[in-house]
């Protein structure tokens, strides 16, 4: 699936120029001028013997696709389209998308995410190109975050990060290599979205599937739905018996994380978002 604000033209460029520049055809764009006329023989990139024709013979004309809500215009030939993440669902982590689509709220998970046991999701789509984040459990029991300072980067390797929560640095790796492409270091300078955005402006790293690896042991569909309810039955209990809290039921307010003892929340981040536990399955 392509994104909504993605758009197809033609444009012109010429074989001959050292600096490929692509122009957009039609209106309010310069897809005309010398290059497509007789008057070609002015430009000094052309050689006697070419001379004569109607139009430049140097010059091409394009089918392309570009951003509608950009400026300056980027386009894209239609033999590179397929490595752009524009004609594929990649576009939901785009910047410029999640601000027209949806500029008052975030994103809710999409149905076909996989779960890790410490609470990071992941996004692949038919191309092999993958996101990771955090999920909305962990969003809510941090509340906010101070900062956030990606490990690995780049390369093929397990995606680490190191939260800085309520002043405490905390660790975190997501449990199956990637290959990691790039990291969304928006999040340096705007921690907030990672919060409030978790699926969406929030995300964390992007890269290509590795097979039979990337995926293994995470749980998605109905398994991960009842398995986030029973995370949060449980962690509404340790609450509880943390804070020697006498009372049946209830969810813990967004932030709960930042109300507990230094002791309380590093037991609590150990219990639900470390690797300890992790035992990838086949």
């Amino acid at each position: 699936m392509a994104c909504p604000f993605l758009k197809e033209g033609r444009a012109q460029y010429c074989h001959a120029a050292p600096l490929g520049k692509l122009i957009l055809e039609g209106p309010g764009f310069s897809g005309e001028g010398r290059c497509a006329s007789p008057e070609y023989f002015r430009c000094e990139l052309v050689g006697k013997e070419e001379l004569g024709q109607q139009r430049c013979p140097h010059l091409e004309d394009v089918h392309v696709q570009y951003c509608g809500t950009t400026t300056p215009t980027k386009l894209i030939p239609f033999s590179e389209s397929q490595l752009s993440s524009c004609t594929t669902d990649g576009y939901r982590y785009c910047e410029s998308y999640l601000t027209l689509a949806r500029p008052h709220g975030a994103v809710a998970p999409p149905a076909d995410l996989l779960y890790s046991p410490n609470h990071f999701w992941l996004a692949v789509q038919e191309s092999g190109l993958c996101h990771i984040g955090i999920d909305a459990f962990l969003a809510e029991f941090v509340g906010k975050f101070d900062g956030i300072t990606f490990v690995t980067t780049h390369g093929t390797q397990r995606p680490v990060i190191a939260l800085t929560v309520h002043g405490l640095e905390w660790p975190m790796t997501f449990p199956n290599p990637l290959l990691i492409q790039k990291v969304n270091s928006h999040l340096r300078g705007d921690t907030a979205r990672l919060a409030a955005d978790p699926y969406g402006s929030g995300w964390l790293f992007s890269g290509w599937e590795l097979p039979g690896q990337t995926k293994a042991g995470l749980i998605s569909g109905p398994p991960a739905a009842a398995w986030q309810t029973e995370e949060e039955e449980r962690l509404a209990k340790e609450i509880h018996e943390a804070l020697h809290l006498n009372c049946d039921g209830g969810r813990p307010v967004r932030g709960i994380g930042q109300l507990l003892s230094r002791q309380q929340l590093v037991c609590l981040l150990q219990h639900f978002f470390s690797n300890r536990n992790w035992v990838p399955k086949e």
